[in-house]
């Protein structure tokens, strides 16, 4: 009982803090959010299905604000406004991402993701291949699950030009190349649509599901990482498996923390010169977190998941993990 004076404190902190300079949580959302479809409707009709182009950006956005529009009845009880909706982490990285400028090619023999084409998505990208398994497997196993009110049929997902053979486009196909994917992410909505679900199991699902999706598609994709400086593929798997350790802690990420830890993230694509804690236009809270991800990634390597396994045992009961958000925080509030 003695947290929860101080934990008060913070979770107070956090709301000030995020909302300074904004005047409604809708100064949170990501990235052409209003500009994302929120309906199936708004997307094209062919042949009687909703047609959605997950290698555009506002059309895979468009699926997260579908997602957080089904979902909200359901969070209601816990926040006005969606803002503890626990989904709100997913479009908020994904949003990152695209104004990162880590959706378009790496390789830089298209024009995909630039400014000529900046809704493109590029599947040479590894964030954007690894975000295809946290945004179009969650949809779908939604549709799944019955919490979208439509059936599967309706929907029709298009293929990238290149590597089609690497991802799937329907329940069924999902179902069979990534059972187990699916299979965690529609237990996440099957629960969420229960009357008795508490916010503490929610995170326990949704992590469940999300370190799923990581650990099958990081095996996919790892040819990608010669398309990056070698500070950004190290970047990327340091943050692969920093996710672990948060999945582990049941990070809560609603709408406004995770406006607070994004703050924490490269605004660009790191170069070989980019050296954290002493890259010059990084602010001290980004130097920081790179710097920490490096030693998350060379202890979990080093010790062969030794590290993560104990973390695991560390953060079992809430009280462990109430204490270590309520240090997470204070570090993102007080860099």
């Amino acid at each position: 009982m003695a947290l929860l004076p101080s934990w008060a404190c913070v979770l107070a902190g956090c709301i000030s803090a995020a909302l300074a300079g904004a005047s409604s949580l809708s100064d949170l959302y990501p990235p052409l959010w209003k500009e994302s479809p929120g309906q199936f409707h708004i997307y094209k009709e062919q042949d009687g299905k909703y047609v959605i182009d997950p290698w555009v950006f506002t059309d895979r956005m468009g699926m997260y604000k579908i997602l957080l529009r089904q979902t909200a009845p359901y969070f209601a009880k816990f926040a006005p406004e969606n803002e503890q909706n626990i989904l709100w982490g997913l479009p908020l990285q994904h949003g990152w991402q695209y104004s990162s400028g880590r959706l378009a090619d790496p390789t830089r023999r298209t024009n995909c993701g630039y400014e000529s084409d900046h809704l493109c998505i590029s599947s040479d990208s590894w964030w954007a291949d690894m975000n295809y398994f946290l945004s179009v497997l969650p949809f779908l196993a939604a549709l799944d699950s019955g919490i979208m009110e439509i059936s599967p049929d309706q929907v029709t997902l298009l293929p990238p030009a290149e590597d089609q053979m690497r991802f799937c486009y329907d329940v069924s196909g999902c179902r069979s190349s990534f059972p187990e994917i699916v299979s965690k992410w529609r237990t996440f909505f099957q629960y969420v649509q229960k009357p008795s679900s508490t916010f503490e199991d929610l995170l326990k699902y949704l992590w469940e599901a999300h370190t799923t999706s990581l650990k099958e598609s990081i095996k996919i994709f790892e040819d990608r990482y010669a398309y990056y400086s070698k500070q950004e593929a190290n970047f990327g798997k340091n943050w692969a498996a920093a996710v672990l350790y948060l999945a582990a802690a049941r990070l809560p990420t609603t709408l406004i923390r995770s406006s607070i830890f994004q703050k924490g993230l490269p605004p660009r694509i790191l170069t070989n010169t980019d050296i954290a804690p002493s890259i010059g236009n990084f602010t001290d809270l980004q130097n920081v977190v790179l710097v920490a991800l490096n030693i998350i990634g060379d202890m979990n390597r080093d010790t062969d998941s030794l590290t993560l396994a104990t973390w695991k045992v560390l953060m079992m009961t809430q009280t462990a993990r109430q204490q270590f958000l309520e240090f997470f925080e204070t570090v993102f509030l007080f860099p």
